[in-house]
């Protein structure tokens, strides 16, 4: 039986027919009992929760009530003050140590010896005072103490007095002992509010009582499940309720049981299904291997003919001798099997050729390979291929081989005459010649070797001939169709391996050289860089990057023409590869620029000698279609490894240096510096940025507020600009404003913030948000022109508010020079109803005669002075001074920087008007800034 089961089973199929008997007795089975299992294993775990429930709710009942007949004993305990003996057997029972605490007389201990009465919360005290009771909770590393503070009696002049008891509970008491918990039950109690572990009857994990579901209310009950020691166990909580009579958080008792206590019922199931399903797996098993047997045996057969011809075994038969349908699958198989033989051989000599001419780029080598398998496919006796020279088809190759022996392949250069040629291209599907007599100088080589009949496949590509594969028989014969399809799918092979070696070698040409001056471009400049690196690691040397710029080369192309600067671009490649060694590389990086790595540098004064000599080669006259053009050149030049570890850096530094060149006066040689890169790329693309900043939406308003320190309302703000870069993120204000003012943005900016504050100004008076007036700073190039006062005007009546709305603040720096235009501008502004304010007052000269001489009506202290408040006495005093002088002259103070609650105090005692600053808020956005204020006191 044994043995049979063995041989039945050998294969896959009968393997899984068998499995599939085996499976349909056993998955009901199986299914029936997991859902027994299941539904009696829910049934059991639910009724073992329910006994863990009341387990930990008749436990939390037990210590509520322990708790209470404690505080009984405390308050009896109170009253025997007078009697020690009976005092002390009372608080025996349920205390470790008992005394009574007096406000006045302080702790007397009525029991035992408490060290150190407990810091009591104001609710605590409270509740002694209302004559209630109070348990506090500690916990050190000895354990948790449990403390009950009961008022002593009813008296009215006890609980006035405040006088109460304070006793430590015996744990034994208040816990009970493990033997009254259900048959294997433990519990924990831990507190709800800080989940500090009161006491438990066995260790569970910290982890799993940290995090066990709190009871939602005192009927309900948490559950938890964890593993300890190999074994699953279940705890259920309950939450005991002590706030209401002993002003703590509820207590929470967790239950636990190990599953298997709650399971054995399961265990004992499980004994019965078993030897059940083994008895129905036997019947099964007696039952498929007969079916499998008589089915599958033939099948198997099949698959092991299968396996043969995967492994190239194409004459082995199948033995099947039956007359059903596994009979007349088995004959047709080993017909198919004989066909595959024959085929294969030609698909094995056709992929081995296509393999050669994906893996390598010698033509020589794949013909080889065409000559050595075409006699295994066509019963020739010669093999000869020719191939046309790329670059003049006059001339030929002939490779030559004598079929069915181990016969070299010579090669033979012949010329390839234009009727030959043309014979070839009008015959693409292959011609018969006879060899007989002169012509066809390519046949000469087989027919030397005895050739008498010759059968031509032309070779083309793309309508173009580039050789013929020929066939040569000793006897006059004719190719049957499959030889000549045989010959004309080798022929297209190696055409196929002479258009990729032609392919190749354009693409090589024009991925790495440039069209027009036929240097090196970008790629092979790389590549060569890269090479030079490694070489320069390996013996540490050097060498140089020269980026080179013609100088009015745009000139040429407007005047001349495209096709004379093309002239001059090669003139000029011509012109710098004369200047340089031949182990030098020049390449052309694009447009009028050039590349040049001199390799093997000792000095630097070797580099800049050779790249004056390329200036002056560059500036000599150009002669043009008989056109005179004068042009210069400027050369950058970067050093490994100083300045530059890469061929990205080197040529970027090369790039940088040669616009430094230009720069100073062009028709020169520069080499790089690491100053002249970081800031100049920096400052020119924020500089580029900005130009279509306020466009994009990228600069907004912020708005800080400014708080009255006399009545602590918001009616001002200061509007400052913020800029958030999509890429480099925000932007720091005076950063991109100094750049501003270099480029002359300034004064866009400057006209935008006035539009945009006039005009947040009217939004928020439509939503009726208490603002009365919006503070904003002009650049002092753009206050010194007299159109500002216009602007501002502009501004406000196209935005539909009054001109007492705005507030214009004015630094020091606008004043120095004294100009009479700009105390005009202040004069109309003031007139028009805009509030002036003298900004950042104290850093400059500060002079007393501004607040005379100019309509200012506020001065701003600045923040150099505000953040020392408190700390430097000095500057306490100048701030009294710049307030008390500024109130003299009848002008309202504001502190800006106020960032600190004592800096807030002090500002108001010495009676500043307004502050702002992030002590009151950090500018905010308009919409947070209306919501701001509408919290705000009005």
């Amino acid at each position: 039986m044994i043995q049979f089961t063995h041989r039945a089973l050998k294969g896959r199929v009968a393997r899984r027919v068998f499995l599939l008997f085996v499976l349909s007795a056993f998955i009901p089975l199986a299914a029936v009992a997991a859902l027994s299992l299941t539904q009696l294993r829910q049934f059991y775990l639910k009724q073992g929760d329910q006994r863990l429930a009341a387990a930990g709710k008749g436990y939390g009942m037990s210590l509520y009530e322990r708790l209470q007949l404690a505080e009984e004993s405390a308050a009896t305990a109170a009253a025997l003050i007078n009697d020690p003996r009976r005092r002390e057997k009372v608080a025996a029972q349920h205390f470790r140590a008992l005394s009574l605490i007096d406000p006045v007389a302080g702790m007397r201990a009525l029991f035992g010896k408490i060290h150190s009465s407990p810091a009591l919360t104001a609710r605590a005290r409270e509740r002694l005072a209302d004559g209630k009771s109070v348990l506090i909770t500690q916990s050190d590393n000895a354990g948790s103490r449990i403390l009950l503070l009961v008022p002593p009696s009813d008296r009215v002049s006890d609980v006035e007095s405040g006088r109460f008891v304070l006793g430590e509970l015996k744990p034994e008491y208040l816990w009970g002992t493990p033997d009254l918990l259900p048959a294997a039950t433990d519990v924990c109690v831990l507190d709800e509010a800080s989940r500090l572990v009161l006491f438990c009857s066995a260790p569970m994990p910290r982890e799993t009582l940290q995090t066990i579901d709190n009871p939602s209310s005192q009927s309900a009950f948490g559950s938890a499940s964890w593993v300890q020691q190999g074994e699953n166990h279940r705890a259920v909580a309950w939450g005991q309720f002590m706030r209401a009579e002993f002003g703590t958080a509820d207590w929470i008792v967790v239950a636990s049981q190990p599953e298997s206590y709650q399971l054995s019922r399961v265990a004992e199931f499980r004994q019965i299904f078993i030897p059940a399903v083994i008895l129905a797996l036997l019947v099964v098993l007696l039952l498929s291997m007969r079916q499998i047997r008589s089915t599958l045996v033939p099948l198997e057969k099949l698959a092991a003919g299968a396996r043969r011809v995967a492994q190239n075994d194409f004459l082995t038969q199948v033995d099947v001798t039956r007359t059903d349908e596994f009979g007349e699958l088995a004959t047709a198989f080993n017909q198919m099997s004989a066909k595959l033989g024959r085929q294969f051989a030609a698909l094995k000599a056709l992929a081995e050729i296509d393999q050669q001419i994906l893996s390598t780029l010698d033509t020589d080598r794949i013909i080889g390979t065409v000559l050595e398998r075409i006699g295994d496919m066509v019963p020739a006796d010669f093999a000869g291929i020719t191939l046309l020279d790329h670059d003049n088809p006059e001339l030929a190759r002939t490779y030559s081989r004598a079929l069915h022996a181990n016969a070299h392949i010579p090669v033979a250069r012949q010329r390839m005459e234009a009727n030959e040629r043309e014979e070839l291209a009008t015959s693409p599907r292959g011609f018969w010649t006879p060899v007989e007599g002169a012509g066809q100088e390519y046949l000469a080589p087989l027919r030397d070797w005895g050739m008498r009949t010759a059968y031509v496949q032309p070779i083309i590509w793309r309508n173009t001939v580039c050789g013929a594969l020929v066939l040569g028989f000793r006897a006059t014969v004719a190719a049957s169709d499959d030889d000549r399809k045989q010959t004309h799918d080798f022929a297209d092979r190696v055409a196929v391996a002479i258009s990729s070696a032609w392919r190749d070698e354009q693409l090589y040409l024009q991925a790495h050289y440039d069209g027009l001056t036929g240097l090196p471009n970008r790629l092979l400049l790389r590549d060569r860089l890269a090479q030079e690196i490694v070489r320069c690691e390996r013996t540490e040397g050097s060498f140089a990057v020269l980026f080179i710029d013609l100088d009015h080369f745009k000139n040429v192309n407007d005047t001349q023409g495209h096709t004379s600067g093309d002239e001059v671009l090669k003139v000029a490649a011509s012109r710098i590869a004369r200047c340089v060694r031949e182990a030098d590389t020049v390449s052309r990086h694009g447009g009028d620029e050039f590349t040049v790595v001199l390799t093997q540098i000792h000095r630097p004064q070797d580099v800049g000698r050779l790249s004056d000599n390329i200036v002056q080669a560059l500036s000599e006259p150009f002669l043009i279609d008989d056109q005179t053009c004068f042009l210069s050149a400027s050369i950058g030049i970067a050093l490994y490894p100083q300045d530059g570890d890469s061929a990205e850096t080197l040529i970027k530094h090369a790039d940088t240096a040669m616009y430094r060149a230009k720069s100073q006066g062009r028709a020169q040689a520069v080499f790089f510096e690491e100053r002249m890169n970081a800031e100049a790329v920096a400052r020119f693309t924020l500089d580029r940025e900005l130009r279509h900043a306020t466009d994009r939406g990228e600069i907004e308003l912020h708005f800080q507020p400014q708080v009255d320190l006399r009545t602590g309302t918001v009616h001002r703000a200061e509007a400052l600009m913020r800029w958030v870069h999509p890429t480099l993120g925000p932007i720091s204000t005076e950063r991109f404003v100094q750049i501003a003012e270099e480029s002359g943005q300034i004064e866009h900016l400057g006209s935008w913030v006035v539009r945009e504050a006039c005009r947040q100004m009217k939004a928020w008076q439509l939503e009726g948000v208490p603002l009365h007036r919006l503070a904003f700073n002009v650049s002092a190039r753009q206050f010194r022109k007299e159109s500002v006062v216009g602007m501002i005007w502009e501004c406000a009546h196209d935005a539909g508010i009054a001109m007492n709305c705005l507030e214009l603040e004015v630094t020091e720096s606008v004043l120095i020079d004294h100009d009479p235009a700009v105390a005009r501008t202040l004069k109309e502004l003031a007139a028009m109803g805009v509030t002036i304010s003298l900004d950042d007052f104290g850093t400059g000269f500060s002079s007393l005669a501004y607040l005379k001489q100019f309509p200012f009506h506020n001065v701003k202290i600045d923040r150099v002075f505000i953040e020392d408040l408190g700390r430097n006495d000095d500057s306490e005093t100048m701030v009294a001074a710049i307030i008390a002088m500024s109130h003299a002259l009848g002008k309202e103070v504001i502190a800006e920087g106020v960032e600190t609650g004592e800096q807030f105090s002090l500002l108001k005692k010495l009676q500043c008007d307004h502050v702002q600053g992030f002590r009151l808020s950090p500018p905010l956005a308009a919409a947070e800034f209306a919501a701001f204020l509408k919290t705000r006191p009005s």
